[in-house]
């Protein structure tokens, strides 16, 4: 998985470059924002605006990284196609969520 990691104040923004994020390749995302909260970072704005399929096990990788992260601490979601979305809302993940249009609103929030 191609990952771009950029410091924005208090935020790392990742960015996917692929446009698939699936049982082949999500555990580079989860290793890398476990590395990221280790290292001290806690808030995190995660662009998807290159992805245009998750699978199931993307989808649930993303809930233990929520769970590591400190009270203070957030991951929110930017830039996800309308069929993402969708599938954010069909699964109920938009309740565990917050997502953005963009990663400057989601830094704005």
């Amino acid at each position: 998985m191609v990952l771009a990691q950029e410091k924005v104040g208090d935020f790392v923004v990742l960015r996917v470059a692929d446009d698939r994020v699936d049982s082949a390749n999500h555990t580079a995302l989860s290793d890398l924002l476990s590395s990221l909260v280790g290292a001290g970072d806690h808030k995190f704005v995660l662009d998807l605006s290159s992805v245009g399929f998750m699978d199931s096990s993307a989808l649930a990788g993303l809930i233990p990284a929520v769970h590591v992260l400190p009270n203070e601490g957030c991951l929110l979601l930017a830039g996800l196609h309308p069929r993402m979305e969708q599938i954010f809302k069909l699964t109920k993940l938009d309740t565990i969520f917050n997502i953005y249009s963009s990663v400057d609103e989601a830094l704005l929030s």
